[in-house]
């Protein structure tokens, strides 16, 4: 409210206010000192050290930070940290505050400091060190267990599982399931044993048949009949040999996706007509009826080359284990955006024990009548009807004959 540039009541108002903040506990280590643009003091607080002139910058208007070393008696220096601020009045610098602390006990929290992390921080590496290796080796300790087992584990002894730590956590995980890994893996090595064995026995039958039947004849000069009836039986048993491994390439085609299904909209029922118009005469020669139900027309995406083929395999199947005089039903249907094909006999049924397996390769459920097929048409049949992501299944009682149901989605991309 009054010009503070040389006036005398201001300054004694300044030196009232620095005595008044002296006993104030919170500011005992502060110094401040108020001087005019000469350097003369205005007011300062009790504990002012000797300061030289260093008011020339600021005198300029602007303020700044210095560090600043205040000789002492004992012939040692203070260290301050000072920061200076002019204050103006109409444009012009009216007086200049200077407020400073020492950096004695900041300094000395530093080096405290640094002492302690030069202490502490190699023992806290030390001992989480010894604390990690411990930790380490109690949580590896399964992991090493679990390589040992499987260095143990050949495909002769699939059987052998890793023992499962009860911890709760991805090691348990991890045990499971490479058990489970096994499980599948002695699964696979079974079914593909039990399929070499089966390819053997179905090649060892005509194999046998051919030699027997060539040993025979080259024992003596034989008159041209018999040996075109022997080559005649000859080439019936190559033949046999042929559609075994055109199926089997067939088979293996469908497990490396290497077969594209052409698929069109088709008409299902023109379809089944047509299959039944091929197969019928077979039908005919046992006098087995087939009757057809179709409650509307359905269309499908589906490949009708092989479509066709799993049809004719099920009412092939179903007319030879049909008893003469028996009948067939066909059923079509549509469930939403499914399609469903039903084809029923009453022949004789298979087993419990056996459905299960008629789907398996050179699978027969009635292993006495060797003579019918090689146990690969249903296997066909389920891969072509999966490749069209669909379900093929058996249902069945023993002397009341067998349902194959076709699942198809009604569109397939």
């Amino acid at each position: 409210v009054f010009s503070k540039i040389n006036n005398i009541n201001f300054g004694k108002i300044a030196q009232l206010w620095a005595n008044e903040k002296s006993h104030d506990p919170t500011l005992v280590n502060i110094i401040v000192q108020i001087v005019d643009i000469n350097g003369r003091t205005i007011a300062s607080s009790k504990n002012l050290p000797e300061f030289k002139n260093i008011f020339v910058v600021v005198t300029k208007g602007q303020s700044q930070y210095e560090d600043i070393n205040i000789p002492l008696p004992d012939d040692k220096f203070m260290a301050l940290r000072s920061f200076i601020l002019p204050v103006k009045e109409n444009d012009k610098v009216a007086y200049i505050v200077q407020v400073a602390s020492p950096v004695t006990e900041i300094t000395a929290s530093l080096n405290r400091l640094k002492t302690l992390l030069f202490v502490l921080l190699p023992l806290m590496v030390f001992l989480t060190g010894i604390a990690g290796s411990f930790l380490a080796r109690q949580t590896l300790g399964p992991v090493d267990s679990m390589i040992a087992t499987i260095h143990q584990i050949t495909a002769e002894n699939l059987k052998q599982k890793i023992a499962i730590p009860r911890s709760n956590d991805e090691i348990q995980r991890l045990a499971e399931t490479f058990n489970l890994m096994l499980q599948r893996l002695e699964t696979y090595f079974a079914t593909q044993q039990q399929f070499i064995q089966d390819l053997s026995h179905e090649f060892k039958t005509p194999l046998t048949i051919l030699k027997g039947e060539l040993e025979v004849t080259l024992k003596r000069l034989r008159a041209p009949a018999e040996y075109e009836q022997v080559l005649a039986s000859s080439l019936e048993e190559i033949n046999k040999l042929s559609r075994i491994i055109e199926d089997l390439l067939v088979l293996a085609r469908f497990d490396n996706q290497e077969i594209r299904l052409e698929k069109k909209a088709l008409d299902l029922g023109s379809l089944l007509r047509q299959t039944i118009g091929e197969i019928k005469i077979l039908a005919e020669q046992k006098s087995v009826s087939i009757e057809y139900e179709a409650p509307g027309k359905i269309t499908l995406q589906a490949d009708a080359v092989q479509l066709k083929r799993v049809l004719l395999n099920l009412l092939d199947n179903a007319i030879k284990y049909t008893q003469a005089k028996g009948q067939i039903r066909i059923h079509q249907e549509a469930q939403g955006q499914r399609v469903l094909v039903k084809i029923s006999d009453n022949g004789p049924g298979i087993p419990a024990a056996e459905l299960a397996h008629i789907f398996d390769r050179f699978y027969r459920a009635d292993k006495s009548r060797s003579k019918i097929g090689f146990g690969l048409g249903l296997s066909i049949a389920k891969s072509i009807i999966e490749a069209h992501q669909g379900t093929i299944s058996a249902h069945s009682q023993e002397g009341q004959g067998t349902t194959f149901v076709i699942d198809l989605p009604q569109t397939t991309d």
